[in-house]
């Protein structure tokens, strides 16, 4: 990418600080606006035609293809989801668009549709417009993530120092798969952020910021800017520092699990430079180099053998195609898996080493999760056979103890797995127990109530964010009913005042609250994740526009949101088109859409997620 850097000065609202700014390619910006611009157009038809067909792709592809892919299929046209492979869903899936952008040659379509789609193409048609088939192999899980490039990510609405950034992105519902503040140097990430909305400025983590900015100062952080960048009379798309102190959105990233489909891609992508095997559990790959285990101690002592290395081999060879690959196992299970795929080498290494012993009982392995399978279990073998063997291989007639000279190419792997649905991890000390949820397209959802801490909506949102969740929404009456049946609004003593007496009537009421002298209600209501006027799913009854809808995927059910209760307050967006959002009045039984701050500007929340993914056993499937 090719850098313009310079030095202008500017002052940010809370600190003055020098800047620098890097912009992407011109080239690449003129199509990214022109197809955003598209998209926003789009956009505007969206009520009857792409909501019903994104309804249509949720209702049949919800298990396998994730929410943010579906709507890029959606956006840009997409009629259909196909299977890559008519009849194997291991193949992945895939869907063709047609982009507004003149293109000369396949060179050049091939340019436009990897500059608006974050995703692998894998044919294309130039012409008047340029035609696009992109593949979808993995799934961002959790609610809220937008997938680029096989990573999944999200924005923050709240605002955060760069120390409070760290925890918000690496929370216990992803802890699972790498979470962190979102690497800039991830290749091609800043050409696909406007795909995700929110964005004015949030913190990104650049390892090397000199090779960004030209003097960046010590301690300094990077932000990007989008939307806010005329804060800081800069271009949207920019990079600039700021103080770690100071506070600014956060853009969250995570990898994604592996996945079948993303084997095959990869293996068939690669192949030529890495002789990649698609086995029923997963994939192998040998290391180029020939390797031996490594002497780590002089012989005597207890631990002086080690296959450490090879994590370290196997992991870069991963890195090659953003995956994590790890030594294969000596185990018996896993050499049947992959023995009909041995035949590149005559042999290969594996994780397992022996220290002392003489037995093939004394081997040992350490995988990178901690795990130490048994390499030979039942009876020993006979004493003194293996003395001299240290290092452990695999061949296809059979397990090896071997001579720790021996080189041969390490056998590093890739393995796809089954995943359930977690435990709700405890919430903050201001929730309540988490109300757990089963719903009906195989997630689980925990809901967390604040029932003492009545906040802003703003406040409201920082407080979920910060543990890695939202402003809940429900999917049905029976899920919002096993919420709503454990809320207890608890109003702290001297502050909020519980009830009015005849003895007082003029006094405060329930739930009001003395700020600056004025009385400021909340009436047990609870700020909820859903806004009007409605965003998604928004003519799903009558053809007409729905007052409000779900945000961040807190629920999709839009029907069951625009058809409850609403006594108490009017349902019905503005006609000035003011952002309101949704809140439940627990003594009504009624959803009410507010403006934040009027009449009600604090209120009880409640915040939800899907529960965190937990590994179960390796997935198997079928080779072709």
């Amino acid at each position: 990418m090719s850098k313009m850097l310079k030095t202008p000065n500017w002052r940010s609202v809370s600190s003055d600080l020098a800047a620098t700014k890097v912009s992407l390619k011109a080239e690449n910006k003129r199509l990214r606006k022109q197809t955003m611009l598209f998209v926003v157009l789009f956009a505007l038809l969206l009520p009857v035609t792409q909501q019903a067909k994104l309804m249509d792709f949720q209702e049949m592809y919800a298990k396998e293809i994730d929410q943010s892919s579906m709507k890029t299929c959606v956006f840009l046209g997409g009629e259909k989801i196909d299977l890559v492979d008519p009849g194997d869903v291991d193949k992945g899936h895939k869907c063709t668009v047609d982009l507004p952008t003149v293109s000369d040659d396949e060179r050049h379509a091939k340019e436009v549709c990897s500059s608006r789609i974050p995703y692998y193409i894998t044919a294309v048609k130039h012409g008047k417009t340029t035609k696009c088939t992109f593949q979808i192999n993995l799934k961002c899980e959790k609610e809220g993530y937008h997938q680029i490039h096989g990573k999944c990510y999200k924005v923050t609405d709240a605002r955060f120092t760069w120390q409070e950034a760290q925890s918000v992105c690496n929370n216990k519902f992803v802890k699972d798969f790498k979470p962190q503040v979102a690497n800039y140097y991830y290749s091609g990430l800043q050409n696909y952020l406007w795909d995700i909305t929110g964005v004015y400025d949030a913190w990104v983590s650049v390892p090397e910021l000199k090779d960004y900015f030209e003097n960046p100062g010590k301690n300094q952080k990077a932000f990007y800017v989008d939307a806010g960048a005329y804060k800081y009379d800069a271009r949207s798309g920019d990079l600039l520092l700021d103080d770690p102190n100071q506070k600014h959105q956060v853009l969250c990233e995570y990898t994604p699990a592996m996945t079948r489909a993303e084997m095959f891609y990869l293996a068939d992508v690669y192949s030529e430079i890495y002789p990649i095997e698609v086995f029923a559990g997963g994939a192998v790959i040998p290391s180029a180099n020939m390797e031996t285990i490594q002497q780590v101690a002089p012989f005597g002592q207890v631990a002086h053998f080690s296959t450490r290395a090879f994590d370290e081999r196997c992991l870069s060879i991963g890195r090659i195609f953003n995956v994590d690959s790890y030594p294969i196992q000596a185990i018996e299970e896993d050499f049947n898996d992959v023995k009909d795929h041995l035949t590149s080498q005559r042999f290969f290494l594996t994780n397992a080493f022996k220290n002392d012993g003489c037995d093939k009982q004394d081997y040992k392995q350490v995988n990178h999760d901690g795990s130490s399978p048994m390499v030979y279990r039942g009876d020993s073998s006979q004493l003194g056979e293996y003395c001299k063997a240290h290092s452990f291989s695999l061949q296809q007639t059979g397990r090896y103890p071997t001579m720790a000279s021996t080189r041969a190419p390490v056998l590093c792997t890739l393995h796809t797995y089954n995943w359930t649905h977690g435990a709700c991890p405890p919430g903050p000390e201001w929730s309540s127990k988490p109300v757990r949820f089963h719903r009906s397209y195989n997630t689980v959802f925990c809901h967390y109530i604040a029932d003492n801490k009545p906040s802003t909506f703003e406040e409201a949102t920082k407080h979920c964010e910060e543990f890695g969740t939202y402003l809940t929404g429900f999917d049905s009456a029976e899920e919002f009913e096993a919420v709503r049946t454990k809320l207890n609004p608890q109003y702290p003593e001297g502050i909020y005042f519980k009830a009015r007496t005849p003895q007082n009537r003029g006094s405060l009421s329930r739930g009001d609250r003395v700020v600056n002298g004025q009385e400021t209600p909340v009436d047990d209501h609870y700020w909820l994740g859903g806004i009007s006027p409605c965003q998604t799913q928004c003519v799903e009854r009558t053809g007409k526009e729905e007052v409000a809808s779900w945000i961040r995927s807190v629920g999709i059910n839009t029907t069951f949101l625009n058809t409850y209760n609403h006594d108490g307050w009017k349902w019905e967006k503005r006609k000035d088109s003011r952002k309101q959002y949704v809140s439940f009045r627990s003594d009504n039984n009624a959803f009410h859409v507010h403006l934040p701050g009027y009449p009600y500007t604090y209120m009880f929340f409640v915040c939800g997620v899907s529960a965190p993914p937990v590994r179960s056993e390796k997935q198997k499937g079928k080779v072709q």
